[in-house]
């Protein structure tokens, strides 16, 4: 389903999930949690692994001034996915912080579909499968600020940037024709292209843990922002255990990007899916 634009529903959903974790958060999640606000410095590493699924819908240039090819892909299933690297880290002194994260995913030989060629629409009854690649990094780099914290988890504002780098391939092997004859397009070939995103974003993250002695908690994250895209969002929940070394938790994870600019090579992308992690505190 296609989202709204950033001004409206992405973030008015934000300011409603403020208001409600807020109120839920009003107090540090567990007994093996360091007391972050204890005024010296403390930190976390958490490597993870996420198992995106993707639905992206791209641009590529033709050569020759034969205009454009604009494509979708049809899968949002991890099975394409052919690599990945994840870590992030917290470091943080009394109520200020600093969050980065770092993502590498690469998907191979997924399957779509040409939606236009030239800036004109395709007959329905071409063959219009293409098999496509693409991969990428994302960093997130963001100042921390503890809104609120206490017994039953915390509650941290986010404010940073988010900087995307996607690098897309595509391939086909077919015989276009439709009802307007020929289409200006090789029978085969192969293109690519790339983008470089850059977006303010502001949030919230935190834990909730509402057992009482319980080593269990719920762990969050949502932000929203936008910059070089005209819309970002990033949305994380979990079920974890702690330890005294730190915890595990088992996350569903989903980040959007949407550029309606009519010249951008990213149109729009979506990976989600789920994630397990382990953080160790210091």
């Amino acid at each position: 389903m296609r989202r709204t634009t950033f001004p409206g529903f992405l973030l008015s959903r934000t300011v409603a999930a403020i208001a409600c974790l807020a109120a839920l958060a009003a107090p540090m999640a567990k007994a093996d949690t360091p007391d972050y606000w204890d005024g010296d410095w403390h930190g976390s590493i958490q490597p993870y692994g996420w198992l995106p699924g993707i639905s992206a819908e791209t641009r590529f240039e033709l050569p020759n001034n034969g205009g454009t090819v604009v494509q979708k892909s049809d899968n949002n299933i991890f099975d394409y996915l052919s690599g990945a690297l994840m870590v992030d880290g917290t470091i943080r002194k009394g109520n200020w912080g600093f969050y980065g994260d770092f993502d590498w995913v690469k998907f191979t030989n997924e399957e779509g579909r040409f939606t236009n060629v030239g800036g004109d629409r395709i007959n329905a009854n071409a063959n219009l499968d293409t098999r496509w690649g693409i991969k990428g990094g994302m960093v997130n780099f963001a100042g921390l600020y503890t809104m609120a914290h206490g017994q039953q988890g915390y509650i941290d504002l986010v404010f940073g940037i988010r900087y995307l780098w996607i690098k897309g391939n595509l391939d086909w092997n077919f015989n276009l024709a439709g009802t307007g004859g020929r289409v200006n397009i090789s029978d085969s070939g192969h293109l690519n292209n790339q983008t470089h995103v850059t977006d303010g974003i502001i949030g919230i993250r935190g834990r909730w843990s509402p057992f009482a002695d319980s080593n269990w908690f719920f762990p969050y994250y949502v932000d929203v922002g936008a910059g070089s895209s005209d819309s970002t969002y990033q949305l994380m929940v979990g079920v974890a255990y702690g330890f005294h070394w730190g915890d595990v938790a088992l996350n569903y994870r989903d980040v959007e990007y949407e550029q309606n600019s009519s010249d951008k090579f990213l149109k729009r992308m979506q990976l989600s899916g789920p994630a397990i992690s382990f953080t160790w505190h210091f």
